[in-house]
């Protein structure tokens, strides 16, 4: 038996078996995790009072003593062997023979009926994202000679295409190019995986580099302009530059080549995003319009993927139904965005004069001029290239959806038609959990921290303690609140996440984000503005820089507000949706609030955050942004105490958790000697040479 404690699940709450075997004098030793040590000492404490009595010891996996056993039976059985061998000749050899081989068969058997599903490098995976017991994985343990390569995936990258490997007596090379090879796959209703953990790649947080600033000039400028163009130009933009990166990150995830060419490739579609990015400010405007500039390096990307898909379909060709259905996804959006750049903008300039009759053009999809004159009706309509725009960018969002459908409606069904579906999606590459998780998270990390900056001001000599201080600290704990929700309060104690629960959780979980990093950006670039203005009291205008004073203004308008208030409300309704979508662990005394009840407190301070701003100027920006942060702090003092378990206290110190304090009764000198270098008092010196009354409470 492995010696490796094997987690196993039997529908209910997972558990770990632990492995055991026998020490020459006759002893069991049961090899456990460390946090399952414990329950089994107690477990076996009394052993030897059984009957037989059994001689049990427990060791930690991995431990010395867990070393020092296997070495002991390993020294014992290879003397035994040796004794055979001197007793019986080459009949052991040939036992020894067989064994082997029969070893070699069994563990291929093993991996095949799923036992490898609970290989140990999985075990953090498993505890992290959930057990499925529809997951296969390649096990690692034997090398091909000579390679480096796990035998088992190098034979399954081979049947898929690629499986080149580069690797040489240990040494890596790069290669200016390699044929691809899926990380993952899903076949006949299961997932086959690498046991290997998918690495972010060093180009991966290079292209997050970008999106730094990419974040930084969409939501500076959105507050700069806190109007409804100015909101419709980032949610384009910014939704543009996100699929690209969704499109890099999947990639990445799907298919392996690590050759200097995926190097060349990453850096193309980087300078597609930098060009992309240095024409969004000025799109849709009447002046100076960036629109088709801006496209064309976006088609350029989305091009490239699909030139980067036809490749992958010939090299692989087990995947070349998926490889189409992209290929396919990318042309009809590439077409709703060629026909866009033929039309007249349709966003209203700036010198409209109502905001009625501002909202009557953007409506009507007219610009003003055009509205005047287009009395009689014979010029045509100027809304297509809005209606082009957002109809592209859901064929780009979701036109993947067409493909998951498909896949699922054959692994459902039985029906001719559901088969030549399944034939044609027989090998369909997956998303690596770990690969998605840490780069999702990577990026709401910059959104976070694009918080953290936009609180920052420079103080121009007086006293630093007044309203653009509190301001900026009031944001920053709300920026510290919000990253806590996200990364500790929803995202650990996960029983099963929603890439792994289900499919349409796993794509809830994927398309919320988009919204919720959108509306917390919007907040941010909003925070920035209310930090530096002076229309509450102790904010002198004279108190910041004068870079910071261009920044500042006497009041803030209905759009900040609404950027601010409204972003906060969608972005912790994103948040409340995104844990929705996970399953979490529930303890045994159960939680002091279930997970309903504490998201349906969320979905009432969104309800609240977004009717803010309809107060007006009857609230300035100090109070604006601490009502706002004492509603997030509320939130999640809410979660944590409802988080917590019944059976165990929330304030003060639990009876488990209680220290010995001991009291002695003697003379001040007795004290004194009896007191060590470190700090501590020696009870039993304190004790001699006189009556002393030692007490413990």
């Amino acid at each position: 038996m492995s010696n490796t404690p094997v987690r196993t699940t039997s529908g209910g709450p997972t558990r770990r078996r632990p492995s055991e075997f026998l020490l020459p004098d006759g002893r069991k030793v049961l090899v456990a995790l460390p946090d399952d040590i414990e329950a089994l000492r107690q477990r076996y404490a009394n052993s030897h009072d059984a009957d037989p009595p059994i001689q049990v010891e427990v060791v930690v996996h991995g431990s010395d003593e867990h070393r020092e056993f296997l070495q002991q039976t390993r020294s014992h059985h290879e003397t035994r062997r040796a004794q055979l061998r001197e007793r019986h000749g080459s009949v052991v050899d040939e036992i020894d023979a067989v064994r082997t081989e029969l070893d070699a068969v069994a563990a291929q058997l093993h991996r095949l009926e799923a036992a490898a599903a609970a290989d140990g490098k999985l075990n953090t995976n498993f505890s992290r994202f959930g057990f499925d017991a529809k997951l296969r994985t390649y096990a690692d343990d034997d090398e091909e000679a000579g390679s480096g390569t796990p035998a088992a995936l190098s034979r399954a990258s081979s049947t898929l295409g690629g499986g080149d490997s580069s690797s040489v007596g240990g040494y890596e090379s790069m290669r200016l190019f390699r044929r691809p090879v899926v990380k993952q796959y899903f076949h006949r209703g299961l997932l086959w995986r690498s046991a290997e953990e998918t690495k972010v790649m060093s180009f991966e947080l290079f292209f997050d580099l970008l999106y730094v600033g990419i974040i930084a000039i969409n939501g500076d400028h959105a507050a700069e302009e806190a109007n409804g163009p100015g909101l419709l130009r980032f949610l384009i933009t910014f939704t543009m530059s996100w699929k690209i990166w969704a499109d890099v990150q999947q990639l990445v995830s799907w298919f392996e080549t690590n050759d200097i060419l995926q190097r060349v490739e990453i850096l193309f579609l980087i300078a597609c995003l930098l060009g992309q990015t240095n024409n969004s400010l000025q799109t849709f405007s009447s002046q100076h319009d960036t629109f088709t500039q801006m496209v064309g390096f976006y088609l350029t990307a989305r091009l490239f993927m699909a030139v980067y898909c036809a490749i992958t379909a010939y090299f692989l060709p087990m995947v070349k139904g998926m490889m189409i259905s992209q290929i396919v996804n990318v042309l009809v959006g590439a077409a709703l965005w060629i026909a866009s750049t033929a039309l007249a903008p349709s966003v209203p300039d700036e010198h409209s004069t109502t905001v009625v009759e501002r909202a009557t053009y953007f409506l009507r999809g007219r610009e003003a001029e055009t509205v005047a004159v287009d009395e009689n009706g014979e010029i045509a309509q100027n809304g297509g290239r809005l209606a082009l725009v957002f109809v592209a960018l859901a064929v780009d969002l979701f036109g993947s959806s067409v493909a998951i459908g498909f896949f699922r409606y054959s692994l459902a069904h039985t029906s001719p038609f559901a088969k030549k579906i399944g034939s044609f999606f027989e090998f369909y590459p997956a998303v690596n959990i770990e690969h998605k998780v840490e780069r999702t998270n990577a990026f709401v990390g910059l959104v976070f921290g694009y918080s953290v900056v936009g609180v920052i001001f420079q103080n121009a000599g007086s006293f630093a303690l007044n309203s653009f201080l509190g301001k900026a600290i009031l944001g920053l704990t709300q920026a510290f609140i919000f990253n806590w929700l996200y990364f500790e309060v929803d995202g650990d104690n996960i029983n099963m996440h929603a890439i792994r629960r289900r499919p349409d959780w796993a794509m809830a979980w994927q398309f919320a984000h988009l919204p919720f990093v959108m509306a917390y950006v919007l907040a941010a670039a909003a925070l920035s503005k209310l930090v530096v203005a002076t229309d509450c009291v102790n904010a002198p205008l004279d108190a910041l820089t004068d870079f910071y004073q261009h920044r500042s203004s006497e009041s803030v308008s209905i759009g900040l507000r609404l950027y601010y208030c409204v972003g906060l409300g969608i972005a912790l309704l994103g948040m409340a949706v995104i844990a929705l979508c996970h399953e979490h662990k529930v303890p045994v005394a159960l939680c002091r609030l279930p997970k309903w009840a504490r998201l349906a407190n969320r979905v009432a301070v969104c309800v609240v955050l977004c009717c803010l701003p309809a107060a007006g100027d009857r609230l300035d920006s100090l109070q604006l942004v601490g009502v706002t942060t004492g509603l997030t702090t509320w939130v999640l003092l809410l979660e944590l105490w409802g988080m917590s378990c019944r059976s165990q206290p929330f304030f003060g110190i639990g009876a488990q958790d209680e220290r010995c304090e001991y009291v002695a009764k003697c003379g001040r000198r007795r004290l004194e000697g009896a007191t060590k270098d470190d700090g501590e008092i020696d009870i039993v010196e304190l004790g001699r040479g006189e009556k002393t009354a030692v007490t413990m409470s």
